[in-house]
Order: structure tokens, then C-alpha cells, then sequence
């Protein structure tokens, strides 16, 4: 992005850079004058700031918008609405909303970048060793009369808990490495740097409640190396450059895929020799994969993941204490299950769990597994009685139908475009 605003600022043009993070405006800034972009020419601001004072801006050649899958915010409209001559550059690495909206209108095409494999074996990313708790016993797993497996012991199996002694882990598998934690709520946070601390690890909790002044201080320490674990919640997730993170500590389970991606790969900067660690002791890898994992990114939308709430400020992310969606948070209740949103809930701890380095294989039966269950359950159906694009997808498999089939019938039964 600074070698494009470079070039462009030494032809005389004027550039806007969005972003939605003070630290990632600071940080930005920094980059852009290292590089030798006229800052003459370069507006750099928080979208909060720059939508309040769009009409007072000189009209720039190009935008450029960060983290821009929270695009399609109102406040993001405004700034690229009021300036239709000027060309839109918008980065993500995770081009995807959990309400399922496509960015057809505010982009015309999506040029995507390399693999993950492929930009660690290019030496751009770190390789990663990604830690985890077996989360589903087959052999817990009970089966009714008509095979299928039984709801509640699927339910139990993977019931949001917190898997395995935090600390220990971290001990054991990180040594003296750089660590960021991803915790659910603000008390736990705290509770896991205290933690920390009592066992000899210097750690800080941050969150959005921690005054600005005391958030850079801890920011600074942690960067020159006087603080090894910054426990956190609601930040940290996009855009801030921490390039000493080694470890990634998930305590967070998460239903949105850019988040859970997000959280991972903040351990990923490279470095020569180095190997990111990643221990997610909440089984966030069990619904997404790891995140070496290709992904089909386009333009397009997911109707059927819409919700009915409007996303339109940027806000951080909450996780319902209920069913451990993650969304925007408007109001006090779940958009999701309708949960209250104001209790402070305490994830049960299994401190004997076993966490395995996980690889593909693992992976691959576990989803496996899934895959059978849907198709027992979609056995006794007809075509127009299935109810989402999984199981038409299994209906499919179990019929020996052609993936045209699927394909075809999913888009007349609106679940793809």
C-alpha cells in the first residue's frame, strides 16, 4: 500500500487511507514516511473521524480502506460515496461478513493474493504449529434407532468449554516466547494475566475499558520485550503491527471465520528459524480448519447467513455468553439466539484435558464424521424438505446425484446466488 501511495503522491495525486484503529493510523503514518510517501498529498485518519468531516476533504485521486470487510458500514459508504471519481483500493486478508453480505456494491472485481502455504514457503509468513484438545470422542457419541447420531450427544460433545490449564499449556509449549491471549470477556482477561503473574510470566490485560495512555504503555513494553504475555479482549484482532508475537493463546471460541482467522494468524510475522504456535484451547479449529487452509474468497454474498440486525457502526466484537456467536454488538441482547448480553459468564475449565498438535489427517475425519451425520439425517427426506445447503450437499452424496445437481438445486432453492 505504500509503494502504490508513493507512486501516486510523486505524480501529484491525492490519497486517502482509512483505517478504523487509532494505533493502526500511528502505525500507518510511520510506514508511509519510511517509505517516501509525500504526506503533503496523504490524508490518513479513522473512518469515526474522517465520515464526520468528509465534506471539508480535498477530493483525492485514490481511497484506500483497511480491514476492509467492515466496508459496508455506513460511515464507510458515506466517505466512498462522496468521492465517485476516485479509485477504491480495499484490503482484507479475510473478504467475508458472518451476516453472509457480499461486497458487490462497493467493489467490481477481487484480486486475490497468494495461499497462506504458499506465502510461508515464499518465506512470508512464519510456519505454524497449531495446538488443540480432541474435542469429539466417537466413542461418546450416541445413535437412535434410525442410525442417526443423538442431537444431545453431538451437543455435549462439543459444548463451548475452556479446554486444559492455560498457564501450563503456555509453560510447556511456549517456553520464554512472546505471547497475545484472546479471552471471551474482560474478567477473564484480567483473571489469566494475574494468573500469569503469580506463576512468574509478567503479563497485562488490556480491553477497550483501559485508558489510551496506559493501552500505548503497555503496547510499547510489550514490543521492547518487558512484558511476555498481553491478555486481551475486543482488540488486537486487526491491522496492528506486533511483529515479536510467537504464540497466539485462543480462549475465545468465535463462530466468524475473519475473526478466528484474524486471532491466528497474529503470530505469523516471519522470522528467521521461527515457528508460530498457536493453542486454542477452545476448539475454534474444529469449525474452521486450520488456518493454512484454502479458502474460496469472491464478491458474492451468502443469503442464507444473513441476519436481520444492521451492522452499521463499527464496533467491537462480542461473543454471547449463550451460543458463543460473535457479531457487532447493537443492543443488549443476542442478534443470534436472543440471549442477554449483560452477564459476565465464567467458561467451564477442564484442567486434564489433553491439547495434540493437530494436523490435516485429524482434520479431515473429524469433518468425516460430520458429513455422516448430516447425510443419516437428510436419508428419510425429500429434495424440497431439506433445509440448507449442507444437507442438499449430503442429499446428493447419499442419491449419487451429480455436483450439478447440487449446485442447481441450491440456487433455485436461494441458498447460492
Amino acid at each position: 500500500m505504500a509503494e502504490i501511495a508513493k507512486r501516486a503522491t510523486n505524480k501529484g495525486n491525492r490519497i486517502l487511507f482509512v483505517v478504523h484503529r487509532k494505533e493502526i493510523v500511528d502505525q500507518v503514518v510511520r510506514t508511509f514516511k519510511q517509505q517516501g510517501v509525500d504526506m503533503s498529498l496523504a490524508k490518513i485518519g479513522m473512518v469515526q473521524t474522517i465520515t464526520r468531516r468528509v465534506d471539508k476533504l480535498k477530493e483525492p485521486s485514490i481511497i484506500f480502506v483497511d480491514e476492509a470487510h467492515h466496508v459496508l458500514a455506513k460511515s464507510y459508504r458515506r466517505i466512498l460515496d462522496k468521492f465517485p471519481n476516485a479509485l477504491k483500493l480495499l484490503f482484507t486478508a479475510t473478504p467475508y461478513r458472518l451476516n453472509g453480505e457480499g461486497f458487490e456494491s462497493v467493489a467490481d472485481d477481487l484480486i486475490l493474493g497468494n495461499s497462506i502455504k504458499q506465502l510461508i514457503k515464499d518465506g512470508f509468513l512464519a510456519p505454524v504449529d497449531y495446538y488443540a484438545p480432541v474435542q469429539l470422542d466417537v466413542s461418546q457419541l450416541k445413535t437412535k434407532r434410525n442410525g442417526e447420531f443423538d442431537e444431545k450427544s453431538i451437543e455435549e460433545a462439543f459444548k463451548p468449554k475452556v479446554y486444559g490449564n492455560a498457564v501450563k499449556t503456555f509453560k510447556k509449549l511456549a517456553g520464554n516466547k512472546q505471547a497475545i491471549a484472546y479471552t471471551y470477556n474482560v474478567a477473564s482477561a484480567e483473571r489469566l494475566a494475574n494468573e500469569l503473574n503469580t506463576n512468574g510470566i509478567v503479563a497485562r490485560a488490556v480491553s477497550g475499558n483501559t485508558p489510551k495512555d496506559k493501552r500505548d504503555s503497555i503496547i510499547n513494553d510489550y514490543r521492547d520485550g518487558k512484558i511476555q504475555v498481553v491478555t486481551n479482549a475486543e482488540l488486537f484482532t486487526e491491522g496492528l503491527d506486533l511483529p515479536n508475537v510467537d504464540v497466539v493463546i485462543m480462549l475465545r471460541p468465535t463462530q466468524s471465520l475473519s475473526l478466528f482467522l484474524q486471532f491466528a494468524m497474529r503470530c505469523m510475522n516471519p522470522r528467521k528459524g521461527k515457528t508460530a504456535i498457536i493453542i486454542d484451547h477452545v476448539g475454534n479449529v474444529n469449525r474452521f480448519g486450520l488456518p493454512t487452509q484454502a479458502h474460496h474468497w469472491t464478491l458474492e454474498g451468502n443469503k442464507k447467513e444473513k441476519s436481520s440486525q444492521s451492522r452499521d457502526e463499527i464496533k467491537p466484537v462480542t461473543t454471547c455468553p449463550k451460543c458463543f456467536a460473535t457479531f457487532y454488538r447493537k443492543g443488549d441482547k443476542c442478534p443470534f439466539c436472543w440471549a442477554e448480553l449483560t452477564e459476565e459468564r465464567v467458561l467451564e475449565v477442564v484442567e486434564d484435558a489433553k491439547l495434540e498438535k493437530v494436523k490435516e489427517e485429524r482434520l479431515r475425519k473429524a469433518k468425516l464424521i460430520m458429513e455422516d451425520n448430516v447425510i443419516n439425517n437428510v436419508a428419510d427426506k425429500r429434495p424440497n424438505e431439506l433445509n440448507n445447503y449442507e444437507e442438499i450437499k449430503a442429499f446428493g452424496k447419499l442419491n449419487h446425484y451429480k455436483p450439478g445437481w447440487v449446485y442447481f438445486y441450491a440456487k433455485k432453492r436461494g441458498f447460492i446466488k
